[in-house]
């Protein structure tokens, strides 16, 4: 039944494009000449592989994506390694082989899960949609179907997260499940909602916040309608999300606990710890004049976040999505390394959304993307900021 709200023309339009740029992307990179990091040039020096290894994969498998490959390779050893992701992220890409065969096998997840993201942000858009007042210039005339999803998932293909949703981040899987679960929750599927969610807990700390989704629900089902069979399956779902992140924090707590400052504290968060001790993450502990630049390069996503949060804010169904981006705004504002926020809230549907529903108006956003994602390619490749 979910399935069957895909167009056949639409799925060849999305496949085309999606390919398009992910070949525009996979290029770009290569025709980087300095590398301002040896990190990932240190990993690939075989000689017992094709000389154009050597050369594509550390162009492309910068940054965070060398400490991803090593903890799949040997597994966590050192606390500080958990500021990098969930453990399925990095279990996901553990497959028998060498450094190269993990290479290729962070890429290939990579785009296979954005492309599988860009179906399911489809399919949810079409559940979303009439709870959406059209915009003016969005209106279908009669008998003509609407763009609405289409227009979604082509905005999702030149997310501003760009080069990050290709070099083996995890940002395509957590994006993938976390909109499998709104596909799920939006077909009243509560606990299959909560199996999805609860793997994006997994995959990183902050997939805790789709538990919101549960309590907005609980709230609905119990207190407003008082429809307390639907409340079980409620719980149910909630409480996989609960478990989902507490799966990583017992996993690192029995392997680092007792000896360190951290396993005192209650509760006892690795993620936390690693983020302020080693990162420097916390109030304010970014605001320093030295990082203006990168405040810079978050301020488009920021706009779209607060355009689209100003939209949708009124629409009861679409409020727990609008309560997640807007603390996912506020916590990027003041709690993180804010230029991550290009890439970290890619799986904020309402910005697609919003974009979409607006089409003609919303041009500018798009060629915002397109420029974005191209500039952030040669920055990437580089290892120059934002990352």
């Amino acid at each position: 039944m979910i399935l069957s709200v895909l167009n056949s023309a639409d799925v060849t339009l999305l496949t085309s494009t999606f390919v398009l740029v992910k070949s525009l992307l996979f290029i770009i990179p290569q025709l980087v000449t300095q590398q301002y990091d040896t990190s990932s040039q240190l990993l690939f020096t075989s000689t017992q592989v094709p000389w154009i290894a050597n050369y594509v994969l550390p162009r492309f498998l910068v940054w965070d994506t060398v400490f991803f490959i090593k903890i799949a390779q040997r597994g966590y050893i050192y606390e500080q390694e958990w500021a990098f992701n969930g453990w399925l992220w990095t279990g996901t890409i553990r497959v028998v082989g060498d450094i190269y065969i993990y290479a290729i096998a962070v890429i290939i997840i990579a785009h296979a899960f954005h492309y599988l993201a860009v179906v399911t942000l489809y399919i949810a858009s079409t559940y979303v949609e009439k709870f959406i007042r059209p915009a003016k210039s969005n209106t279908v005339k009669k008998g003509r179907r609407s763009m609405f999803p289409l227009l979604s998932a082509l905005l999702f293909i030149i997310s501003p997260g760009g080069i990050f949703m290709s070099a083996g981040y995890s940002e395509t899987l957590f994006a993938y499940f976390s909109f499998l679960g709104i596909v799920f929750r939006e077909a009243n599927f509560h606990v299959l909602a909560g199996v999805s969610f609860a793997i994006t807990a997994c995959i990183r700390g902050n997939g805790i916040l789709w538990g919101i989704v549960f309590l907005n629900d609980l709230y609905e089902s119990f207190i407003v309608r008082r429809k307390y069979g639907k409340s079980i399956g409620i719980i149910v779902g909630g409480s996989l999300v609960g478990a989902g992140f507490l799966s990583g924090q017992v996993f690192a707590y029995c392997r680092y606990c007792p000896g360190r400052e951290w396993c005192e504290a209650m509760p006892p968060l690795i993620y936390k710890f690693v983020q302020s001790y080693y990162w420097d993450n916390g109030l304010f502990k970014y605001w320093r004049t030295w990082q203006i630049p990168n405040f810079f390069f978050a301020f488009p996503t920021w706009f779209l976040f607060y355009r689209s949060f100003q939209r949708y804010a009124g629409v009861s169904h679409l409020r727990p999505y609008v309560i997640i981006q807007a603390l996912m705004g506020i916590m990027s504002l003041l709690l993180w390394h804010v230029q991550i926020i290009t890439r970290v809230g890619t799986c904020m549907p309402l910005v697609y959304w919003y974009v979409a529903e607006r089409r003609h108006e919303g041009l500018w956003e798009v060629r915002y993307m397109i420029t974005w994602i191209g500039v952030q390619a040669v920055l990437f490749a580089s290892f120059i900021p934002p990352a």
